[in-house]
């Protein structure tokens, strides 16, 4: 799978793409960018053997100098010890394209995520507007069953006090007829006893 990956990568150059408008295209086809890139790798690693070893003019220094080059990492134009080539310098070129086209689909992601934050954050409001608008209908229910109850409690007290100033009047009748209507038994009775004598 690599080895295709590598070909397509060579073809794909061979048509005159750039290593970026390459890697999006890959990974349009559903290679993974990571594996793009390394096949980007390899097929420059595959060119570097067919570039021209250096010319008798210029100075190989080997074990018989006794100068030792500085170690570089592979594809550094230093490593080799002579001053960097023109398709070295694509390599390069190339390596940023890269760097470039990875941040760009990082940041792309990234982006992706915070949408989706803020898609989260704006129904989350919704929610808590229309909670809030719930609890202030409520507390608008609340005080007309509140004045409601208070008044139907103010009608019974109204009423209660009718009732007592009747109870009252009642009581004070009572308080007059009822000595009368005692004598008056207690004359019915000695009518009473006396006929039945």
């Amino acid at each position: 799978m690599a080895e295709d990956l590598i070909a397509e990568v060579q073809r794909l150059r061979a048509q005159g793409l750039t290593d970026a408008v390459i890697l999006d295209e890959l990974t349009r086809r559903g290679y993974g960018s990571e594996d793009v890139n390394a096949a980007i790798m390899q097929a420059d690693a595959a060119a570097q053997p067919e570039e021209a070893a250096p010319t008798g003019g210029e100075y190989q220094g080997g074990e018989s100098s006794g100068y030792q080059y500085p170690s570089y990492p592979a594809g550094y134009p230093a490593a080799s010890g002579r001053a960097p080539t023109a398709p070295e310098m694509g390599t390069f070129e190339r390596m940023e394209e890269i760097a470039e086209s990875l941040i760009d689909e990082k940041w792309e992601a990234l982006l992706k995520e915070v949408k989706k934050i803020l898609d989260w954050k704006e129904k989350v409001e919704a929610q808590q507007k229309e909670l809030v608008s719930s609890v202030k209908k409520l507390k608008e229910d609340f005080t007309v069953l509140h004045q409601g109850v208070l008044g139907r409690l103010e009608e019974y007290d109204s009423r209660m006090q009718d009732v007592g100033t009747e109870l009252k009047a009642v009581g004070k009748v009572f308080k007059d007829v009822v000595p009368e209507f005692v004598e008056n038994v207690k004359e019915l009775s000695g009518l009473t006893q006396r006929m039945k004598k």
